[in-house]
């Protein structure tokens, strides 16, 4: 059974943000695995700081422990590293999966709940 709140999170998204990628026949299939910083058509940092700051407003969700460089890492650019200096190098590191699950969970227990 679908919960109030399952429903709204994912009615949200889907009227919000899950619009068809350029060159697409259709809009991805929404689903809770389905990641929004990950698999074929991840959002970009940018748009995935307006979603959370959305979705934390909306749904009265406590942010205090969500760390959005978990999820979007800063990327090493056109010149990984070859500028920088030791100390402003850029690690690598692979963002932690955000799925539309993670969205639904933290908004029944309303907080963060992954970090």
């Amino acid at each position: 059974m679908v919960s109030d709140i399952e429903k709204a999170v994912i009615e949200w998204y889907e009227k919000n943000y899950n619009t068809k990628p350029l060159f697409a026949k259709s809009k991805p299939a929404l689903t809770p695995e389905t990641s929004l910083n990950a698999g074929k058509y991840p959002w970009a940092r940018e748009t995935g700081d307006e979603i959370m700051k959305d979705y934390f407003q909306r749904f009265d969700v406590d942010s205090s422990n969500f760390n959005f460089i978990s999820y979007w890492p800063y990327e090493k650019g056109l010149f990984p590293n070859l500028l920088r200096t030791k100390t402003h190098k850029i690690p690598e590191s692979k963002p932690k999966l955000l799925t539309i699950q993670m969205l639904i969970e933290s908004a029944k227990a309303g907080r963060w709940l992954y970090d």
